[in-house]
């Protein structure tokens, strides 16, 4: 796999990524949709190891509707969200698709919550969709 390389809006965040992404999909639940202010988000994981940030964070942590804590990392001087952490799967961690600068190795495999998607999004009828998020395997 190619070495992904990306930053936050302001440029004062950089990060490269240098490993295979684990997996890719598309969240359509209300938290994403509001973090992002967009109908979806679109998140690359990674083992952490394989990340390297400079820049400094701000980290916002919170429960969702599954009951896992969720830490999403962001740029204090232009708030764009970068990162985000699943307290149930240690050591890795996702990127927010739109801060990857190249954005031709991105292809989601999924859709999780789909059925919270807006009524506008059609969604890739050759990759799995799934209602909720399935469990973890």
């Amino acid at each position: 796999m190619p070495k992904l390389t990306g930053n936050c809006l302001c440029g004062q965040v950089k990060f490269e990524a240098d490993g295979d992404i684990i997996f890719a999909g598309n969240c359509h639940c209300v938290d994403c949709q509001q973090v992002t202010g967009a109908a979806y988000a679109t998140n690359i994981f990674f083992n952490e190891t394989d990340v390297s940030i400079t820049g400094d964070l701000s980290a916002f942590e919170h429960e969702v509707d599954s009951g896992n804590t969720l830490i999403k990392k962001f740029c204090p001087n232009c708030g764009s969200q970068m990162f985000g952490y699943n307290a149930n799967r240690p050591g890795v961690m996702h990127l927010r698709a739109g801060s990857v600068n190249e954005k031709e190795h991105i292809k989601p495999q999924f859709n999780v919550y789909a059925s919270r998607k807006l009524d506008f999004v059609h969604l890739d009828a050759d990759i799995p969709a799934f209602d909720k998020m399935p469990p973890a395997s």
